[in-house]
């Protein structure tokens, strides 16, 4: 339960490291999902209070508590399970208070909103919960672009260490009043300080820029104008970035704050034991039915390789749109579990997007199936148009498991079931025995789709 877009990356982590095969599904989109490894009840823009969004902290819990009556889990399960809180941030940003009253007034305000949320979730069960304190927003480029993004502006310190002061405390009190309880703190700010303070040395050389800007004063990352062009420049090397838009850090960013959860002591805080990897074993937290942890995917390996093909593709206006399904989708996670292994990856050109029924596009976002419909589009092995050209195989295995047909007419060459697509632009990304990437002229659509 928290505000999705700052810790969505966070939240993938903390699966890969509980061993999760699967990241939890978004609560409106459980139907027909596999739950048993959890349920996401954030919402972008949400906060203690209705600030950014119509939904509020109290709601989330309201879903989580009507999801309950479901009987989703067994009384076992709710108590051996991990539950990640993070909230506030909004609440702040939202904030116009100019005196020393109205701020301690508001910080209280919001302190007994967390700790009132904070007891429904152990009454509901929960046992095990990861509440997180706020990072210093005025670092945040929302904030340092007026200073070039040169340095953190210090304008909101003050009510956000009265703010951390204040739920350390919140928490301690769940913890003395509830037999059980295991809530800790998730020490935001001083990770993220020293995330800022070595950023240099970590190849974070961008500093406070984020990686994604609006063209104009305008305009910001992601808008476009009536035809589909771009208001916004992305910059070529993402790794760099400490931020990717305004807002919201880059994947890399939360890959070095989780890794200090994990391997560093004193980042989480009322644990009792160094680091959150220690505290998941402590407690035995686990995802239900209890199975053997997974290896931890190893990302950092191929974010090299995936940022490569990012930046070849950012030299190509005809794949913006695939490009933006491609920074969105876990192509790091996939590369990941097949280490070592290389791919050839189908992707549509923009062309290909306008020829593709509207709804049905809609009903892949509306059904939460993103993922699967862009790893169909991912076959193991390495296809250049040479190989394919030469060996002419009559199929390759996309990562999905599924049986990805090739057709050879007369002239060109077509993947998908039936021919679906051309395959118009060939080697339009080449990383030799690593992954080929070939542009496709409509979107190919798995079997059961």
């Amino acid at each position: 339960m928290n505000s999705a877009n700052f810790n969505a990356c966070y939240c993938g982590r903390v699966a890969d490291l509980l061993g999760l095969p699967l990241y939890p599904p978004p609560y409106l989109y459980t139907a027909g999902e596999n739950i048993s490894y959890g349920v996401n009840f954030a919402v972008g823009g949400s906060g203690v209070f209705k600030v950014l969004s119509n939904v509020s902290l109290d709601v989330q819990v309201d879903n989580f508590e009507l999801f309950l009556r479901t009987d989703p889990y067994s009384k076992a399960a709710l108590e051996n399970s991990v539950t990640y809180v993070s909230v506030g941030g909004n609440d702040y940003l939202a904030f116009r208070g100019t005196t020393e009253a109205e701020r301690l007034l508001y910080i209280e305000r919001v302190i007994r909103g967390i700790q009132a949320n904070l007891q429904r979730l152990y009454d509901l069960g929960l046992r095990h919960v990861m509440v997180a304190n706020i990072p210093q927003p005025d670092c945040l480029p929302l904030f340092t672009e007026k200073n070039n993004w040169t340095n953190c502006t210090g304008e909101t310190g003050p009510l956000i260490n009265i703010h951390n002061s204040f739920l350390l405390v919140a928490v301690e009190n769940i913890n003395a009043r509830n037999p059980g309880a295991r809530f800790i703190i998730l020490d935001h700010y001083s990770a993220f300080s020293r995330l800022l303070s070595e950023a240099d040395e970590q190849g974070f050389t961008d500093g406070l820029k984020p990686c994604c800007t609006g063209t104009t004063n305008t305009t910001k990352c992601g808008d476009v104008d009536a035809s589909g062009k771009w208001l916004y420049t992305v910059c070529k090397h993402r790794g760099r970035a400490l931020f990717w838009d305004s807002e919201h850090p880059t994947m890399w960013a939360w890959h070095y704050i989780i890794d200090l959860y994990t391997k560093q002591p004193n980042y989480i805080l009322l644990a009792g034991v160094p680091t959150l990897r220690d505290w998941l074993q402590n407690n035995n937290a686990a995802p239900e039915p209890t199975a053997a942890l997974m290896s931890q995917p190893d990302l950092l390996s191929v974010a090299g390789q995936v940022q490569t093909a990012l930046n070849c593709l950012l030299d190509k206006p005809n794949y913006s749109e695939a490009l933006g399904v491609l920074q969105s989708f876990s192509l790091e996670a996939v590369l990941a579990e097949n280490l070592g292994e290389d791919v050839t990856v189908f992707i549509p050109s923009n062309d290909a997007f306008a020829a593709t029924d509207q709804a049905f596009i809609d009903g892949v976002f509306s059904m939460n199936k993103v993922n699967d419909v862009a790893a169909y589009h991912v076959a193991n092995g390495y296809f250049d148009y040479n190989t394919i050209a030469t060996v002419r195989p009559s199929f390759v295995i996309s990562v999905t498991g599924e049986q990805l047909p090739i057709y050879y007419p007369l002239k060109g060459v077509f993947v998908g079931l039936g021919s679906q697509a051309e395959v118009v632009d060939p080697d339009l990304c080449v990383m030799p025995d690593e992954m080929v990437i070939h542009g496709i002229d409509h979107i190919l659509m798995p079997h059961n789709f």
